[in-house]
């Protein structure tokens, strides 16, 4: 077989084992179990709704299915990205050859924010991958040897990918001015050849059309219901969220350059000190694989000055590019002390919008080190002069422990937490949510596992969408007027818990709510602490807390012991919060820490 495919097949299958022998082997926080849901009954997700990701992970459940649901879709991920170091391997080996190609492909695979997204579902490995095809057919189109009917056709795959990228996630995107630069060679294209990229483009672009297919069918996961061209458009814009622009910037320009800088700082070895602040060890050799891939850029540029010139190119634009375009608040763990009392952070650790130019950086020092070992095998023995390449395991080795999803506690967490957190509403009740970690847990159980169906989840902070009041007032918990005219949160909610009444249907309310929204929801009664909820205390003063102790008791015997076990290092801190969550079922006394603090609301 030609050294390319030898080179890709063994990253692919080295990557393969890694992420096969970490990955979630069930539900995961955020965003996961929202597109799993989504995959499995062809729903869906929050804006921009990912409408091929989706018949992308209907597929792997079709394919996958002798695995559980929650791990078939996780497979996607896994295999795109095992892929996407293959399709990198191949490409590399003609810049370092096929053993530095390997070396290179799976010290980009093995970064922390590549290893943490291929192992759970989330769209980023699918985009890596999409990413690099577009980049390995670039390569393709820019070599000398390239004959100009062959040349025309690449560029056509290109625009296609490039279509593509609205339908899966717009990520790919950044990865478009490097392919841009490793294509550019060859005459001038005529108008034919113009026309005919433009038309492919068209067509990638056309799996927009999925989102009002799929609309159509009125599943329960319908966000932003896309059934007009005008509700496509506001999906795709993420209009919900209220999208900011370049200026101004949410944080000082260079704060959020920090921030980067300090996501950068965990890629290579974060297992070593698995916290956000920078350590000797683990900045060492940070620093040493920029050095490396300084030096990969140097070996790539000398092969050709369009390969260096894309590579560097992507690495900016796939890092610092980010920063810009994204505007983003400081991290969660990022710019305390200096910005001022009160400032915004994002709500998580925001270091996997970078996975393509982490991954860029990865293949770079790889490259990096594999120009080191050609140059010392020109002064030592062959065994001493491929020693730079085992730096191949720092990252293996040193993330695994941060990468590891199948440890418990962690690994069956969400699921334990969704499970008890609709066992605390009684039948046919209604459970006002927090936010996203209260709410796509229990969306999988009841749609895709048909668990506790009947209790109606009212999520809070998707009330100002005007699509989800529409789904509200179709199921009877909202008046039909405050769909088309925003009252504003206080007047939604009393209607939530009117319309509950009148249907009787019991109300209860998330520990994960802020206990301002539980007042707006009924300023004139007290709330009484069920465990993971709250119910409504008519008798109790207003904006009190009493305790229903029997209730307590009765989650607190179903939460297992092993569910409060310690977290391993780095683990999310959504865990961390569903741990707290689950030990309001602890609470005896209303004098208890727990329900001044976590258990009763920001």
């Amino acid at each position: 077989m030609p050294s390319p495919i030898v080179a890709a097949v063994v990253a692919t299958m080295v990557l393969l084992a890694t992420y096969l022998s970490t990955a979630a082997p069930d539900l995961t926080f955020w965003d996961a179990a929202e597109f799993m849901t989504g995959a499995h009954t062809l729903g869906i997700p929050h804006p921009p709704g990912t409408p091929l990701w989706i018949l992308l992970g209907k597929l792997s459940a079709l394919v996958f299915s002798s695995a559980s649901p929650p791990r078939a879709i996780t497979l996607l991920s896994v295999w795109a990205s095992a892929l996407a170091g293959g399709v990198g391997a191949w490409m590399a080996s003609r810049w370092i050859g096929a053993r530095g190609a390997v070396v290179a492909a799976v010290m980009g695979g093995a970064m922390y924010s590549v290893w943490n997204n291929a192992t759970e579902t989330e769209v980023y490995g699918v985009a890596l991958l999409a990413s690099v095809c577009m980049l390995a057919v670039a390569e393709y189109a820019g070599r000398y040897d390239t004959a100009p009917d062959q040349r025309i056709r690449a560029r056509g795959v290109i625009a296609f990918l490039a279509g593509l990228a609205v339908p899966l996630h717009l990520s790919v995107l950044v990865a478009l001015p490097a392919t841009v630069a490793l294509a550019w060679r060859g005459p001038r294209p005529t108008v034919r050849a113009m026309i005919s990229w433009g038309a492919l483009l068209l067509l990638g672009l056309s799996a927009v059309a999925v989102l009002p297919m799929l609309s159509a069918r009125n599943p329960q996961l319908d966000s932003g219901n896309p059934e007009s061209l005008r509700a496509v458009i506001a999906v795709l814009r993420r209009e919900q969220y209220a999208v900011v622009g370049l200026w101004p910037r949410l944080a000082p320009l260079w704060l959020q350059v920090g921030n980067l800088f300090q996501w950068a700082d965990w890629q290579v070895a974060f297992g070593l000190h698995p916290l956000p602040t920078a350590a000797v060890a683990r900045t060492a050799l940070s620093i040493l694989w920029a050095w490396l891939a300084v030096l990969g850029g140097r070996a790539m540029w000398r092969h050709d000055p369009r390969v260096g010139r894309a590579m560097v190119l992507l690495l900016v634009s796939a890092t610092l590019g980010v920063v810009f375009w994204l505007n983003m608040r400081a991290g969660p763990s990022f710019g305390v002390g200096v910005l001022p009392p009160g400032a915004g952070h994002e709500a998580r650790e925001r270091d996997y919008f970078f996975v393509l130019g982490f991954w860029a950086w990865g293949l770079m020092a790889g490259a990096g080190a594999a120009s080191l070992a050609t140059t010392l095998a020109r002064r030592l023995p062959a065994p001493v002069a491929t020693l730079p390449l085992l730096v191949v395991l720092v990252p293996l080795l040193a993330n695994h422990p941060v990468a590891d999803r199948t440890r418990e506690p962690v690994a069956s967490l969400p699921r334990i937490y969704a499970r008890l957190l609709l066992d605390a509403v009684p039948q046919n009740g209604v459970l006002l949510a927090g936010g996203d970690n209260d709410t796509f847990p229990l969306w999988y159980l009841q749609q895709v596992e048909d668990y506790r169906a009947d209790v109606a989840i009212v999520t809070v902070p998707l009330l100002g969408a005007e699509w989800y009041r529409a789904e509200l007032a179709g199921r009877k918990l909202l008046a039909p007027e405050a769909v088309t005219r925003w009252p504003g949160t206080d007047a939604v909610l009393r209607s939530v818990m009117i319309r509950a009444g009148e249907a009787r249907r019991p109300v209860r309310v998330s520990t994960l709510l802020g206990r301002g929204d539980r007042h707006r929801l009924a300023p004139a009664m007290g709330w009484a602490l069920q465990g993971l909820v709250y119910a409504p205390a008519p008798t109790a003063p207003a904006g009190t807390v009493v305790l229903d102790d029997r209730a307590i008791r009765a989650q607190r015997d179903q939460v297992p012991g092993a569910a409060l076990a310690p977290l391993p290092p780095a683990s999310d801190p959504a865990a961390r919060t569903a741990q707290e969550l689950l030990r309001c079922t602890t609470i005896t006394s209303p004098t208890d820490p727990l329900l001044v603090s976590g258990c009763n609301g920001a």
